[in-house]
């Protein structure tokens, strides 16, 4: 496995999820992922940067980065922002039962990010959220990474 980030950083906007897609499809690309992973791999991407661009700087700017190791049959990703502390782990799962009047907006996207990957974890040091995580989830080898 190549144990080497590669990092992209572009300003937490929703226009550059794009780039950051295309991205991580490199480095998906290179861990023999198959098409139906890099596709919910864009999705997990599109939810948690949209959220970054849209939240983390409080109507301010700001960068978002995002790296990746490749392995074999699975991607190490890690997102790092400078905006405001959010831990996506601590956020209340979305009551399900409830039909789609009555719930509450947000936390779908939370939980489809933590349905669709493994080993996910935050953590906030120096004034800077990252969010890691493995794809695929917990199909993918565990000998896929360190």
């Amino acid at each position: 496995m190549d144990t080497a980030f590669q990092r992209l950083t572009l300003p937490a906007q929703v226009e550059s999820v794009r780039k950051f897609q295309e991205f991580a499809r490199n480095g998906a690309q290179s861990a023999g992922l198959k098409s139906e992973d890099m596709d919910m791999l864009d999705l997990v991407l599109e939810e948690i940067l949209v959220n970054i661009a849209r939240y983390a700087y409080e109507g301010g700017t700001g960068d978002v980065e995002v790296a990746y190791a490749a392995g074999a049959g699975a991607l190490l990703v890690e997102i790092t922002d400078r905006g405001a502390s959010f831990n996506p782990l601590e956020a209340a799962p979305p009551d399900l039962a409830l039909g789609l009047a009555e719930r509450p907006i947000g936390g779908l996207g939370v939980l489809l990010v933590k349905q669709n990957v493994g080993s996910l974890r935050y953590r906030r040091d120096n004034g800077r959220n990252t969010l890691s995580f493995r794809f695929p989830g917990e199909q993918a080898t565990k000998e896929a990474f360190f």
